[in-house]
């Protein structure tokens, strides 16, 4: 039989055990407050971080345009592939790292010139453009996709080339990975060779011969092999288109295939200060003193 004693001993232990509990809960939510208020604040500093480095990645793409308009345009035709502008004590109280680093988006084969502005085939480039993949060692129907992708008819050159297409010129070549059989392997072998940007809209499908790559260079036309490419590539920067056809001689390396001077440019200013970084990439068009912002993305 339970006596009076045994039941008050007990009820003593409820307590206990209940007030531990509360206690255990107290404790958590106090803990949790702690870090929300602690993970809000470290938010709050590193956004205002973000935003402080902002301008600073701006003044790098400033600088950066300022620095290419200012080159005579007589001078142009040697600007490099890709050059990297060193930026020093722009800000006196900016302790941190700026990188700006300016590529020739011009010198990439442009996958908007597959199809014309009226939507017929750009057989030029789309016969540029295979030669591309094959040089890559990829599959030369991808240009058939590619084409489907753009064009607003629905009439497929290929099996299942139209199969949940876009019909419009391509925004981003990110949108190459939207495309059936464009796996991740496939866009990153490719992506140092393509852009959607036309250095001229008459003939949108001109390279820079000056900045190409080798499989760009071989691309072109038919017959470029790849120890005709080489001795291209040796003899940069051309200051004439002439000069190109001087060197490889009978290949139809003229005004309607190439360039010799870069217009768009892709670059990119990152700002990095106490482990925070700000990054903008952007594609701009820059003849002379006139610039227009084709491309814009920050993070």
């Amino acid at each position: 039989m339970t006596t009076k004693k045994q039941i008050i001993k007990s009820q003593k232990g409820m307590a206990l055990i209940l007030t531990l509990m509360l206690l255990s809960i107290l404790t958590a939510m106090v803990i949790e407050f702690s870090y929300g208020v602690y993970t809000t604040t470290s938010s709050l500093h590193n956004w205002q971080d973000s935003q402080r480095l902002s301008p600073i990645a701006k003044s790098g793409v400033s600088l950066a345009v300022n620095t290419i308009s200012n080159i005579p345009q007589s001078e142009i035709y040697k600007f490099p592939p890709q050059i990297t502008i060193p930026v020093a004590g722009i800000l006196s109280d900016f302790q941190g790292e700026l990188f700006v680093s300016v590529e020739d988006e011009n010198s990439r084969f442009n996958l908007n010139s597959i199809i014309n502005e009226n939507q017929t085939l750009n057989m030029d480039a789309y016969k540029f453009f295979r030669r591309l993949l094959k040089n890559l060692e990829l599959k030369e129907e991808m240009a058939d996709f590619v084409a489907d992708w753009i064009d607003r008819d629905k009439e497929p050159r290929i099996r299942d080339s139209e199969e949940n297409t876009k019909n419009s010129f391509m925004q981003s070549t990110d949108e190459l990975l939207l495309i059936k059989g464009v796996d991740i392997e496939t866009y990153a072998k490719l992506l140092p060779h393509i852009t959607i940007y036309a250095s001229d809209r008459t003939n949108p499908q001109l390279v820079n011969i000056n900045t190409a790559s080798q499989a760009v260079i071989m691309s072109i036309t038919e017959g470029i092999t790849r120890d005709i490419a080489g001795r291209i590539v040796l003899a940069r920067p051309f200051e004439s288109i002439s000069s190109v056809e001087r060197v490889a001689p009978g290949l139809g390396l003229g005004p309607t295939k190439i360039v010799i001077r870069p217009s768009n440019f892709r670059i990119t200013a990152s700002a990095e200060e106490n482990k925070i970084r700000r990054l903008i990439e952007c594609v701009i068009e820059i003849k002379g003193s006139t610039n227009v912002i084709k491309y814009w993305k920050e993070i």
